[in-house]
This record gives C-alpha cells, sequence and structure tokens, in this order.
C-alpha cells in the first residue's frame, strides 16, 4: 500500500484456513490507490467529491423540501432529511441470507493474523453499527476485532472513538448493547465509516449523498 501508486492489491482465490482451504476468497489493498478508490465511488478522481462534501458541512444547510424523487446535486441534502423520516418508518428488510447459530464458525472465515507478534488473528475491515441509547444516533465505525473462538470477538476502539463512547452509556446504562457487524457490501459504506466526518453526521447518509442513491439511507440498521 505505500509502494508508488499504492501497490497493487492481491486476491487469494483459495486461502488455507487451519490447514483447509476457504469457501471464501480474500482480496486485499483493493482501495489502497486513489485510482482504486475512484473506481470504487465511482468517480474520475478522488479529488472530485471535495466540493460535494463540502455541501454537507456548511453551517447553513437548505431547508427542508418537499420533493422525494430523484434529486440533483444540490437538492440531495434537502431529500436525505425527507428520507430520515421515512427511514423511521420503513420496516426493516429481512435478510437474503441468514447465518445457521448452529453451524456459523468464525474459524470458517479466512481472517488473517496480520503481524508475527499480534495476539491472534483480527478482522481488519469490518463496518461496526452501534445506535446511541439515549438519542438513538447511529454510527458505522472501523474497528479491530481480535477473534477470541469460534463465535467471540474482541472489539478494539479508543476511548475518542463514537463506537467506545455508545458502549460507555450501555454500561452506564447496565443494558446489552447491540451491534451489528458487516463485512464486505458497497465500499461507499467503508470511505464513509472512514471518513472524518463532523460528530453526528450519519455515515449512512453521507453514503448515499455520494453514490446520490437514496436507498442507500436505508441500510440495515442493528
Amino acid at each position: 500500500m505505500k509502494s508508488h501508486g499504492g501497490g497493487k492489491a492481491l486476491l487469494f482465490e483459495q486461502p488455507i484456513v487451519d490447514g483447509k482451504k476457504s469457501e471464501f476468497a480474500v482480496a486485499i489493498n483493493t482501495m489502497g490507490s486513489r485510482r482504486r478508490m475512484a473506481l470504487a465511488l465511482q468517480v474520475p478522481d478522488i479529488g472530485d467529491i471535495a466540493q460535494e462534501i463540502q455541501l454537507i458541512l456548511k453551517p447553513n444547510r437548505p431547508p427542508i423540501c418537499a420533493k422525494v424523487g430523484p434529486c440533483s446535486n444540490k437538492e440531495f441534502i434537502c431529500c436525505m432529511r425527507v428520507q430520515n423520516q421515512c427511514a423511521k418508518r420503513h420496516a426493516r428488510k429481512s435478510c437474503t441470507k441468514s447465518a445457521n447459530e448452529d453451524t456459523f464458525s468464525l474459524s470458517d472465515l479466512p481472517i488473517l493474523k496480520c503481524w508475527p507478534k499480534d495476539g491472534g488473528r483480527f478482522i481488519t475491515l469490518a463496518n461496526v453499527h452501534t445506535r446511541d441509547p439515549e438519542t438513538a444516533v447511529r454510527n458505522i465505525g472501523i474497528y479491530r476485532m481480535q477473534v477470541y473462538d469460534e463465535r467471540t470477538t474482541g472489539m478494539h476502539w479508543q476511548l475518542h472513538k463514537v463506537g467506545a463512547r455508545h458502549g460507555k452509556r450501555y454500561y452506564e446504562r447496565g443494558e446489552r448493547m447491540p451491534v451489528a457487524v458487516t463485512l464486505g457490501g458497497d465500499p461507499v459504506y467503508t470511505f464513509a465509516a472512514t471518513a472524518p466526518l463532523p460528530d453526528g453526521l450519519d455515515e449512512l447518509f453521507f453514503a448515499g449523498f455520494l453514490r446520490k442513491n437514496q436507498s442507500s439511507l436505508f441500510a440495515a440498521r442493528p
């Protein structure tokens, strides 16, 4: 990744997990260059989205609008706010494929041990979905997850991260914290999860803004 131009992306079609071929392929460094990031975000150059990002960072945002159809760039912020109201009433869709709890095992996934002195294998590019128990504000973050056994991971989030803040509030309330973790999917969610957005700006809205697709606002919620 630190090579000139971002280095090559690697695809392992049949990685070996504990001496057995995994049914899952592993792709590495797929967004390790500006060119590949631009391909993932469907723009000519990654710098092209800078001006669009400024639209949602301006202090004087446009008023809410009544239009709910396809939006132009200037109208999309209005549409996102309208769709936010719709999202609250939107029924959660069932997954197309559910994991069988009796057979699911993290050991079946080709999870890497990145460094020789690491404490074990780590999931390194998962989208971690959490929600504030008091305000219902949601967040997507990228946090390393250490695999302890077939069903258990440890979440590595620093104290200043939003996910850690949500976790602290659940702990103080004496409640179990619901967390949804997604692997793969549209790379725009990974981009949104790693973008230095202002506190409180919804990553799912930001992803929908970048894709110009209101359906992104209805992504699965924990």
